[in-house]
């Protein structure tokens, strides 16, 4: 590419000189690749007009045959350097699927001999298309302007043949008709068609998007946590935009791995638009590619290639989400914008800390709830304001209480101090609050505080698909049958395919005693998945309700052999009931427990049901007084658990039910 004579550049803080192929910041001179600085020099000249990737390509690699990445790594290096990596960015602009746009204000400044300043103020946006297609003119004359002069243009730069001042009657008319031409612009802005910072976006309106796993290319298993939180994360971020409709975490995750028919894959989850990512990770570099694709007719409406180093990911995560956005047309609002571009943490190692959390987390299990709190303290101590991965302590904590391993009492006061610090960061976080909701509801059982947090962790992100799915079961206990049943059919449009929010509508038409509609919703979702054990387990507390004890027991014997119970204690079941029914089962489910109990921690809960399901009222008090001290399950549920319906005359059950705030 040749390279202009003492042509001088400004914008921002930044001085761009072409003799020298010099970038200068506030007088300091900063390195750039000999390619780097050709590219910046291309879209400086260019500033306000989109340059196609295939000119740009062309005119900084003028005799060789480079890839899309190249110029993909040249501008990340540029956006770097200009510190314009944020996510939001003020000098260079991607254009989905065409090209870029230098946006900052750019003054050019003339050879040094002609002491020349023009000036030149674009409106970046705002560019038709016809501006953006048409030649331009050509510089015949060399100007000689006295020096200091001033001229007001827009869009590349066009020289004007001033002369000397036997000319500057010619010179005035000059300007004169340069300045009704500014006018005629200024007045015509309004009216412009916004249409190029958009381009390569859809012409259809999209309205919900799945963003499925990315695909983790590096065929390194311990990578996982980076594919899986990339795909988490811009779940989370494009949640944040109230007028779309984002696919929750659990039902795109049962994609990671496939070879996905986008139309096919858009009809199972009820959206228009899939993003189909694929990431790899060599050393400290990460690749990162996307696509969206209009799941109505499969056509593609966006895609990028990102090459990054692996401790830029945050701000890539951002920049490949704004990209997103530019692609769907999306207008966000000023709150939408600044949380949208929340990240949360500078420390590049304590957000990777933070996704090894996150992916530990969605395990599930008791070792990866460990696992999960010690990767969130390693990043807490990195960066102590880091208010996502207090939110990460607060809910390994809580799965913790209600796995069975720990007492709640242990864990669940640690989990209200997590989310409380991440409230006292980040008063904005949609999940601290709903977090906080779930330690006010199971754990201190103030009620009205878990309301207020769940309404407001709604409204910080209408698309959260678990704080709608958790509030949901709240109202449940509250008896509020009909708002519980419309708040959990919310959570299943965000997360269509979730088996839990599926089998939790069958939970919460059991406490609404609308048992055949429990029966139908639970059976459903077995079909979906024959394997979910917490599905045959609820079914199996509506076949005892309705006195279907041989169904009762065969779905409970399912659970437990799907849930890892000793298959030598499952046998035993069978036998039990085999030759007593369904009493010599539960006989024999309570053995195993006081067994159970002997080695390690047992939630009372399980003493509770069993009892009550032998008829023994006085254990079954016992064991409830049990689970008041212990604060866990099934105290949330008193009030409208039909089980219990036998117990309600019982002054000492009324008791209870005052203590726990559910007295009528």
């Amino acid at each position: 590419m040749s390279k202009q004579i003492n042509q001088i550049y400004e914008f921002g803080d930044f001085r761009l000189e072409t003799a020298e192929q010099l970038l200068l910041h506030r007088g300091q001179p900063i390195s750039l690749t000999p390619k780097a600085f050709d590219t910046l020099l291309v879209l400086v000249q260019s500033s306000g007009h989109l340059v196609e990737k295939d000119e740009l390509m062309k005119r900084v690699w003028a005799d060789a045959f480079v890839e899309e990445a190249n110029l993909a790594r040249n501008v990340w290096a540029l956006r770097k350097t200009l510190e314009d990596d944020n996510g939001e960015h003020r000098y260079i602009e991607t254009v989905p699927k065409r090209g870029y746009r230098f946006i900052a204000p750019v003054r050019e400044v003339a050879s040094a001999d002609t002491g020349v300043l023009i000036q030149r103020r674009v409106r970046a946006r705002i560019v038709s298309e016809e501006e953006e297609t048409s030649e331009e003119p050509q510089v015949r004359t060399k100007p000689t302007i006295p020096p200091g002069s001033v001229v007001e243009t827009r869009g590349p730069m066009t020289a004007l043949s001033l002369s000397t001042p036997r000319n500057r009657k010619r010179r005035n008319a000059a300007l004169g008709l340069l300045a009704i031409a500014i006018l005629i612009v200024a007045v015509a802005i309004p009216t412009v068609v916004i249409r190029n910072a958009r381009s390569g976006s859809t012409s259809k309106t999209i309205e919900s998007v799945a963003v499925l796993p990315f695909n983790n290319l590096s065929n390194d298993p311990e990578l996982d946590y980076l594919s899986e939180g990339i795909t988490e994360n811009l779940i989370n971020r494009l949640s944040q935009v109230s007028r779309l409709k984002i696919i929750a975490h659990n039902s795109v995750f049962r994609y990671k791995g496939k070879q996905v028919d986008p139309q096919k894959v858009g009809g199972e989850l009820g959206v228009q638009a899939i993003l189909i990512g694929r990431l790899e990770a060599r050393g400290g570099e990460l690749s990162i590619s996307g696509e969206l694709v209009d799941a109505r007719d499969g056509t593609h409406i966006w895609g990028d290639h990102y090459e990054r180093k692996l401790s830029d990911l945050q701000s890539l995560q951002g920049e490949l989400a704004q990209d997103m956005a530019s692609a769907l047309r999306l207008q966000l609002s000023g709150e939408e914008k600044t949380r949208f571009g929340q990240g949360y943490t500078r420390n590049a190692e304590a957000y990777q800390l933070y996704l090894k959390g996150r992916y530990f987390w969605n395990k599930r299990t008791t070792e990866g709830m460990k696992k999960g709190l010690e990767s969130f303290e390693q990043a807490i101590r990195l960066d102590p304001d880091y208010a996502a991965a207090y939110v990460g302590l607060a809910d390994c904590y809580g799965v913790l209480s209600q796995v069975g391993d720990f007492s709640p009492n242990d864990v669940m006061p640690k989990a209200k101090a997590a989310a409380l610090d991440a409230l006292r960061i980040d008063e904005t976080l949609a999940e601290a609050h709903a977090s906080l909701a779930m330690i006010d509801e199971l754990y201190d059982w103030n009620w009205k505080s878990a309301d207020t947090e769940f309404k407001r962790a709604i409204e910080l992100n209408p698309n959260y698909a678990t704080a709608h799915h958790w509030y949901a079961m709240y109202l449940s206990a509250m008896g509020r049958n009909n708002e519980a049943l419309a708040e959990i059919r919310r959570a299943e449009a965000l997360d269509p395919v979730s088996l839990i929010t599926d089998t939790n509508e069958g939970w919460i038409l059991f406490c609404a005693r609308q048992y055949d509609q429990a029966i139908n919703k639970l059976q459903a979702t077995i079909e979906m998945d024959p394997n979910f054990a917490n599905a045959h387990y609820k079914l199996a507390l509506v076949y005892e309700i309705k006195g279907m004890y041989k169904e009762a027991v065969e779905e409970h014997l399912k659970s437990k052999a799907l849930s890892g119970d000793i298959s030598e204690n499952v046998e035993k079941l069978k036998a039990a009931y085999a030759t007593s029914g369904s009493k010599g089962y539960y006989r024999e489910e309570l053995r195993q427990l006081k067994g159970s109990s002997t080695r390690g921690y047992v939630l009372p809960k399980y003493f509770v049901l069993t009892e009550l399901q032998l008829g023994n009222t006085e254990e079954t008090l016992k064991w409830l007084e049990a689970a008041y001290k212990e604060r866990t399950e099934p105290m949330v549920y008193l009030k409208v658990d039909p089980r219990f319906d036998s117990l309600r005359s019982d002054p000492r059950f009324e008791d209870l039910l005052r203590r726990v705030n559910l007295a009528s």
